[in-house]
């Protein structure tokens, strides 16, 4: 998604820590879904060595996500864009997530408009990813609703 993202690998604990964060931002206003966990999961995999998904699932609010889970500014941008389309899958970032969202970034060390440029590339992406599409009427009102 991001050139300097390509190739990345989180070792298991950065992969446990991206998981939590993510499970945090999807439950934030209280509207994750199945869908959503589903999605997670599938990021998580097999976790590599680290903790069950399961048990990550059970404890993410408890885990906190910060620059030292992920000492790698690469690392941190994917978490956190990651993050971002998380709270998008449902086609827009309410105001808890966004909350949740600038305080993730600040507590990985990413500015305010180092976070908003990782928003517009996020949202950049997933309209490139519907472009395709031969409903052009549905993407544009797609591209509204993401503003």
């Amino acid at each position: 998604m991001f050139p300097q993202t390509t190739g990345l690998t989180l070792n298991p604990s950065q992969l446990a820590a991206a998981t939590s964060a993510m499970l945090r931002i999807a439950h934030i206003d209280g509207a994750c879904t199945t869908e959503e966990v589903a999605l997670i999961r599938a990021f998580y995999g097999n976790g590599d060595g680290g903790p069950s998904f399961e048990s990550l699932l059970d404890g993410f609010a408890a885990r906190p996500v910060g620059s030292a889970d992920l000492t790698d500014a690469s690392a941190r941008e994917l978490v956190l864009a990651t993050c971002i389309m998380v709270a998008l899958a449902d086609g827009e970032i309410s105001t808890p997530e966004l909350t949740a969202l600038h305080a993730l970034a600040e507590d990985l060390g990413v500015d305010a408009p180092h976070f908003e440029h990782l928003l517009a590339l996020v949202k950049d992406h997933m309209l490139a990813r519907l472009a395709t599409l031969p409903d052009a009427g549905s993407v544009a009102a797609v591209a509204r609703e993401l503003g």
